[in-house]
């Protein structure tokens, strides 16, 4: 940028439309959009602006800043587009988090009859597995097919998209078809298998790995020390630790991260402080395992005493910090230490968190106090009140008897348009116990939050129940609807 600037002071020698292309992309990398638009402007003026390299430079550089649409508006303004100038947006999209619109691009690209490369798939691939759109990315993998771009990072990204879609059968298939597999290769399939819930395959898979001598890489090891996590395989895990020290990667973060929780997760906490002892005092990720791992253990008070410590040192304290350490006090219940916690969050901006306020009334309710949860669950705005939290507050009157609060809780969530899952209907199920609403009219209402869920026996049963101790349904019409049912 220094050189393209004292080019520019010297009026000696212009830019054009080869240099341009190379100041834009060091402002995209460096993320300066405003120098990007100032440049843009230069284009413009300087008549560079409808060169193909000088629009996919500027359509990557906006992508990359996060401006979408200043790059849809450069993009829809093209004359020419070229494949690279598809590939951008497909990639863009996906990037920026619109990968439905990522996916349409693309099909808008094969509709108009440009032809796709190997950067095409490997773009639009991952916006299928995101999106669990199998159907969508058998169809890439038959346009793949079909140009003959069975490329080995072409093969990765399809074996990558079957198993985020749940097709592990094809995922295999493709790895198996494979010539040359990479460690990538090898990872992707692994992860694929403990995405789908089969550890015991990823560590089948890990150890044919190591037999073809196959050097896995950092992620591949911290997906291997999840898997043994687990399934509390201890015997596995220290023989990866071993391995890990052998090949000096035991200093890596995410290695350190990954053996602290795995080792808390079969229960072995002693030697997660071992790992942590080891690790640099300034990073927050081990801390945040080390708290986890205290809780998973149920040494709350242990867990507390740490995050102080973090205090201390100066360790710096985030979400997921907060969401480690909040369940500590939920285990111990008392109220006292939940409060000085919530003014800790409540002064340092935590506490606009979703996922920290979900935590908080949670931990407010176990330790008895329903109207402090409530308080929380009120200042959270009606468009982030997910089904998470609307199911902790319903828990949280029913744990406390209060069934009929429970239950229009209930009610206010339905008509707010959050759709109930298994954890509310439990939620509901149990207010109503502890409360001895055993009327018809809960009984109704539990029938049809069943069958909301498509659970058609449990339904079948609640009306059974009713029919054994004498309810009957009364006549009603209902003005509230979830999907295709009626409450």
């Amino acid at each position: 940028m220094k050189v393209f600037l004292d080019m520019l002071r010297s009026k000696g020698c212009c830019p054009d439309n080869y240099t341009y292309p190379f100041v834009i992309k060091a402002s995209s990398e460096l993320l300066l959009i405003k120098y990007g638009r100032v440049l843009h402007g230069l284009t413009l003026v300087s008549n560079f602006g409808s060169h193909l390299f000088v629009l996919n430079s500027l359509l990557a550089m906006y992508m990359n800043c996060g401006e979408v649409e200043e790059a849809r508006k450069v993009f829809d303004a093209m004359k020419e587009k070229s494949v690279v100038s598809w590939n951008t947006m497909i990639n863009g999209y996906f990037k920026n988090g619109f990968a439905n619109t990522a996916l349409a691009v693309f099909n808008q690209m094969v509709g108009s009859g440009v032809e796709i490369d190997c950067a095409s798939v490997v773009s639009v691939l991952p916006a299928c597995g995101f999106l669990k759109e199998l159907e969508a990315g058998r169809k890439v993998h038959g346009l793949v097919e079909e140009k003959v771009l069975g490329k080995k990072i072409v093969s990765n990204a399809l074996v990558d998209m079957y198993a985020k879609c749940g097709g592990l059968d094809e995922a295999r298939l493709v790895f198996d078809n494979m010539v040359e597999r990479d460690v990538v290769s090898w990872t992707s399939m692994i992860n694929g298998y403990i995405l789908n819930g089969d550890t015991k395959s990823a560590l089948s898979l890990f150890k044919i790995m190591q037999i073809e001598g196959l050097r896995p890489s950092s992620v591949t090891i911290t997906l291997i020390l999840l898997a043994c996590a687990s399934l509390n395989n201890l015997k596995d895990g220290r023989c990866v630790h071993g391995w890990v020290m052998k090949q000096r990667l035991d200093s890596e973060v995410a290695i350190e991260t990954s053996l602290i929780d795995m080792y808390a997760k079969c229960n072995c906490l002693s030697l997660s402080f071992s790992v942590f002892t080891r690790t640099s005092r300034k990073k927050t990720v081990p801390w945040n395992a080390m708290l986890s791992g205290c809780v998973h253990n149920k040494l709350a008070t242990e867990a507390i005493g740490l995050f102080k410590k973090m205090l201390v040192e100066g360790v710096e304290i985030n979400v997921a910090t907060c969401n480690s350490l909040l369940p500590a006090y939920g285990i111990i219940a008392d109220l006292q230490p939940v409060n000085n916690i919530n003014s800790y969050l409540m002064r340092s901006g935590f506490v606009s968190n979703i996922q920290v306020a979900t935590s908080l009334i949670d931990i407010y309710s176990k330790s008895g106090s329903i109207e402090s949860a409530h308080k929380i669950f009120n200042t959270i705005p009606v468009d982030l009140q997910d089904i998470f939290v609307w199911s902790i507050i319903i828990a949280g009157y029913g744990m406390h008897g209060h069934g009929e609060i429970a239950v229009s809780l209930f009610k206010q969530m339905v008509q707010a348009g959050v759709k109930p899952n298994d954890v509310t209907f439990t939620s509901v199920l149990q207010s109503c116990s502890h409360a001895g609403l055993v009327d018809d009219g809960n009984y109704v209402l539990l029938a049809k939050l069943y069958a909301a869920l498509g659970r058609w026996e449990d339904a079948e049963n609640v009306r059974h129940r009713m029919d054994g101790i004498g309810l009957r349904k009364a006549p009603a019409h209902s003005l509230i609807e979830v999907g295709t049912v009626n409450w």
